[in-house]
């Protein structure tokens, strides 16, 4: 890393209709970690926004990226103005930077890493470890994207 460059903390949010996966990864970007869900059938939306809000500050989250659900053409999907609009009021509530970064194929991926791990994807639905892989695997794909470096 050269001398000017700044490491910074990167955190990825998976958004969903009834759950919210976030995950973060060292300041190097060498590893990455599901670290929280928020459950959004519990909770009202503004409930949830400051629920996600608050494990990012806590986090110490300088940049999150938040998936944004494109069909396989890269066109918006029904759910991509729910992301972007969560995105923005996320982008509010805290000192960081978002970015959107397409999400194709992160909950599969996630389901397939957390079979071949012995997971039951029905266990890892109802306690929310699908929602944190799917962010974990959004951010290992921005990290790999960037030579695995979270640096300016």
């Amino acid at each position: 890393m050269s001398g000017g460059e700044s490491l910074r903390r990167v955190a990825a949010v998976d958004y969903g209709r009834r759950r919210i996966g976030i995950a973060t990864c060292d300041p190097l970007g060498i590893t990455v970690r599901g670290v929280a869900t928020v459950w959004r059938e519990a909770a009202a939306p503004a409930e949830a926004l400051v629920a996600v809000a608050k494990h990012l500050a806590e986090l110490g989250a300088q940049v999150v990226l938040v998936g944004l659900p494109l069909h396989e053409d890269g066109s918006e999907s029904e759910m991509s103005g729910e992301a972007r609009a969560f995105a923005a009021d996320l982008g509010a509530r805290g000192p960081w930077s978002i970015e959107l970064v397409n999400e194709g194929l992160t909950s599969w991926e996630a389901e397939a890493r957390l079979k071949a791990r012995g997971v039951s994807l029905e266990v890892a639905r109802k306690d929310g470890r699908i929602d944190q892989e799917a962010a974990a695997v959004l951010l290992r794909a921005w990290l790999d994207e960037r030579g695995g470096r979270t640096g300016a």
